[in-house]
């Protein structure tokens, strides 16, 4: 019996395997064959982007929250590498601190990251107030390598060290567009206001909370009509 088994198996296998060739040797004769005739494949209309409305979330927190991820996904795109900027488990602290290294240069961004209409103040990303938040940082840590870089910001802010710059970035979901805006040292917003593109982000991370959210506790996954 157990030899009838294995014999099954085997043969079930091979009969797998077999197939699996054959279906890519005829893909690749069907696609040289298209190829060779020079068939072009017709566009085909894409559906339209489904803008976010508060609906959308459970709460306006988790608005918030999928603001701060959707400006992790935008630097990351970027080659930015995300470090922790809370020191407690809550909000408060700084949403986004981003580092990245281009060739030998260092560079260290720091962003505000606000969703719609959400109220900025200025204090939020003042040079004085980063400063106690990095210092918490440092101190509650327990780790020499991040404890060092939290250092180095600190030095970065107070030194006016161009290495370390700051933002304001406002994501408008509904548009699929995002705002970002320099800062000075008293958190006001300074220069021109660039806009960004952010429609494929915000449709990936919708998808992800689709995906991962599943008993809809912070996504309500509700598209506007």
């Amino acid at each position: 019996m157990v030899i009838e088994l294995i014999g099954v198996v085997g043969v079930s296998t091979l009969f797998a395997v077999s197939a699996g060739y054959a279906g890519r040797w005829g893909w690749r004769g069907w696609r040289s064959r298209l190829k060779a005739s020079g068939y072009r494949s017709e566009a085909v209309a894409l559906p339209p982007f489904r803008p976010l409305t508060p609906r959308a979330f459970v709460t306006s927190n988790d608005q918030g929250a999928f603001g701060e991820a959707l400006t992790l996904i935008m630097m990351a795109a970027e080659g930015w590498r995300p470090v922790n900027g809370k020191p407690g488990t809550g909000p408060q602290g700084i949403d986004g601190i981003f580092v990245r290294q281009v060739e030998d240069a260092f560079e260290a961004c720091l962003i505000e990251t606000k969703t719609n209409a959400s109220r900025y103040g200025a204090r939020q990303m003042a040079n004085t107030k980063l400063c106690e938040d990095l210092t918490r940082l440092y101190v509650t840590c327990g780790d020499p390598v991040l404890g060092a870089l939290y250092a180095r910001l600190y030095t970065g802010l107070t030194e006016d060290d161009p290495a370390v710059t700051k933002a304001l970035w406002r994501h408008h979901l509904a548009r699929g567009a995002t705002e970002i805006t320099a800062l000075n040292e008293a958190g006001e917003p300074q220069g021109p206001v660039r806009l960004a593109p952010s429609q494929l982000h915000m449709e990936a991370l919708a998808a992800s909370l689709d995906e991962i959210d599943r008993a809809r506790r912070y996504w309500t996954g509700v598209y506007p009509l």
